[in-house]
């Protein structure tokens, strides 16, 4: 059972000053992890095969839209917009031998056409990903993606997240704490991969 409400609690105030917190917290997390020496991933949206002036012929591409880091069930950008990640893939001309399933002849394509498309060698691509409305409190209410915003037990009005897509209600994260757990997870990912470079 919801507590009640504390007296003088104001939702209409709370929840934008909630969705400023979290875009401060996005931006400190994106900051932290460039700091750190992280590579961000690539935003990109698919471009379909088309016809320019009506006759000359374009190939499909990829066209980057941002970047950003990826932090589990979200993406975070430099200046604090929350990304609900889509397709993932790495751009590269690694040719895998033997018989290949459909399923990986088509990831290969897309790396070989993230290439194609200006990507450097060995970049992750976040393709046809979707911005979360973070700036609007009515919507975030309706978000049914990692990031939410709700009213808590105690009468809070807080951003959490759903750290995966079938989680219930119940199940959410507060997202200072899931950024804070992201961020060091990456830090020592980082750390173990410089010592594994250094000494192999």
């Amino acid at each position: 059972m919801r507590a009640p409400s504390r007296i003088g609690h104001d939702e209409r105030v709370d929840a934008p000053r909630a969705l400023a917190a979290a875009r401060a917290a996005l931006a400190e997390a994106a900051a932290e992890l460039a700091a750190a020496g992280a590579r961000p991933a690539q935003l990109a949206a698919t471009v379909a095969a088309h016809r320019a002036l009506g006759f000359i012929p374009v190939r499909e591409k990829l066209r980057r839209t941002g970047e950003g880091f990826l932090l589990g069930a979200l993406l975070a950008t430099p200046a604090g917009d929350a990304v609900e990640p889509g397709r993932i893939v790495r751009a590269s001309r690694q040719v895998l031998p033997g018989h290949q399933s459909a399923s990986a002849q088509e990831r290969r394509a897309l790396r070989q056409l993230a290439l194609d498309s200006g990507f450097d060698e060995g970049a992750t691509l976040v393709l046809d990903s979707r911005v979360i409305p973070i700036d609007d409190a009515e919507a975030m209410r309706a978000e049914r993606g990692p990031l939410v915003l709700r009213e808590t037990d105690a009468g809070d009005v807080e951003v959490l997240v759903r750290w995966v897509p079938s989680a219930p209600d119940s199940a959410l994260r507060p997202l200072a704490a899931y950024l804070a757990e992201r961020v060091d997870l990456a830090r020592g990912a980082l750390a173990a991969y410089r010592t594994e470079s250094e000494h192999p």
